[in-house]
């Protein structure tokens, strides 16, 4: 009919057009406010890691979503000023003794490869340690000199800190009292007849990261407490410090607990006063025996415990994804080698599915929400920033 109005529709090439310009603008964008993304990727995650507590609570109680945020935001702030009043101090305390100490064990070292140059290991066969003295004396007096440079302290200046941490409290509050309705508004933007498909994909992209993730934080400070214990009943100089980092260091996988353990013997070699008569060397030996007791018990109870099965990893795929995190992204590629490892198992599984024609697997339907849910999703809505904006104003 003349006159008649069509609606404005994209041809193939304009769609990929179109999506390539707005990926290029949004990357574009990020790139230029990079130095200000810190707390709000800080915030998703800590939004990501809490939101299945706070539903979980919200479901078991008569308390609003609202009422349980507040609550654990009570709980985080008692938490930090505890760790602020008591546990920091103490840890300031060794690293800045263990600093001081720097030079003190680079002399022992080099003291200790002076007197014995050579091992003979029988046979014929002479160990030269030469070279390891150089490379282990270096890598020590390189370890002082950034404790030294990098004393622990606020990087940004105390406005921008002031801000930051501002802007992170009420960023990660707003994902936590509106994540469904951020999911559900995730999920209408796919195509309905692709819905289903890929929000099964999503799950299960989820549950891997989410047990990785949490998994992995537990871990740090179970693994801590548990070192802590035997280092400070050995007397082991910078205990705190040492099972912190040793804590630390288990989340990198196979390395991590290597290096951990070198650290504790290293301290255990040249420690000044050891307990119960012991030698040094006796103690660095029991320290190692310690370490892999424990490094066993969480291969074989905690991990299991926390994280379940859902990584499933082949060995020799876990330590080239860390070799080849650690080559793309240094020390933070390490840390996420493993989860991003997993979630492309899983993509390249769901890809050749589809070379191969075969069907999805069936995904158990997540849990529907519960009529408290619904009414304070209908009462959130009503007091978002665009439905407040959209109101008709008198």
């Amino acid at each position: 009919m003349p006159g008649e109005q069509l609606p404005i529709r994209f041809s193939l090439q304009a769609k990929v057009i179109a999506i390539s310009f707005v990926i290029g603008l949004t990357i574009l964008l990020l790139y230029q406010v990079s130095h200000i993304l810190a707390p709000f990727i800080a915030a998703i995650i800590t939004a990501y890691l809490f939101h299945p507590l706070v539903s979980l609570l919200q479901r078991r109680s008569r308390l609003s979503r609202v009422v349980w945020i507040i609550i654990l935001y009570v709980l985080a702030f008692s938490l930090l000023y505890w760790l602020w009043t008591w546990v920091w101090p103490r840890i300031v305390g060794q690293y800045d003794e263990l600093v001081r100490q720097m030079p003190v064990i680079v002399n022992d070292l080099s003291r200790v490869f002076g007197e014995r140059s050579a091992i003979e290991l029988g046979a014929g066969i002479v160990l030269n340690l030469a070279p390891i003295e150089e490379q282990i004396i270096s890598t020590v007096s390189d370890l002082g000199r950034t404790l030294s440079s990098s004393v622990p302290g606020i990087v940004f200046s105390a406005l921008e800190t002031v801000i930051f941490t501002l802007v992170y409290l009420i960023v990660t509050f707003y994902l936590l009292l509106q994540g469904r309705q951020l999911k559900e508004w995730v999920v209408s933007l796919i195509p309905v007849r692709y819905r289903g498909e890929l929000c099964s994909l999503g799950q299960q992209i989820d549950r891997v990261l989410g047990a990785y993730v949490r998994g992995q934080l537990m871990l740090i400070v179970i693994m801590s407490v548990l070192l802590y214990i035997p280092l400070s009943i050995l007397n082991v100089p910078y205990a705190l410090v040492i099972a912190i980092a040793s804590g630390v260091l288990e989340i990198i996988p196979i390395v991590g607990p290597w290096a951990a353990g070198a650290i504790a013997m290293t301290m255990a070699l040249f420690q000044p006063d050891v307990p119960f008569g012991l030698s040094n060397v006796a103690l660095a030996g029991m320290l190692a025996l310690i370490y892999f007791a424990l490094r066993q018990i969480e291969d074989h109870f905690i991990i299991p415990n926390l994280m379940g099965s859902l990584v499933r990893l082949h060995p020799a795929v876990v330590i080239f994804a860390i070799l080849a995190g650690g080559a793309i992204a240094g020390p933070f590629g390490l840390l996420v080698s493993i989860p991003v490892a997993a979630v492309i198992r899983i993509l390249l599984a769901y890809v050749y599915r589809k070379l191969i024609d075969s069907p999805e697997p069936p995904v158990p339907p997540a849990a529907p929400p519960s009529h408290r849910e619904q009414s304070e999703t209908s009462g959130q809505d009503a007091l978002t920033p665009a439905r407040i904006s959209s109101m008709p104003h008198s």
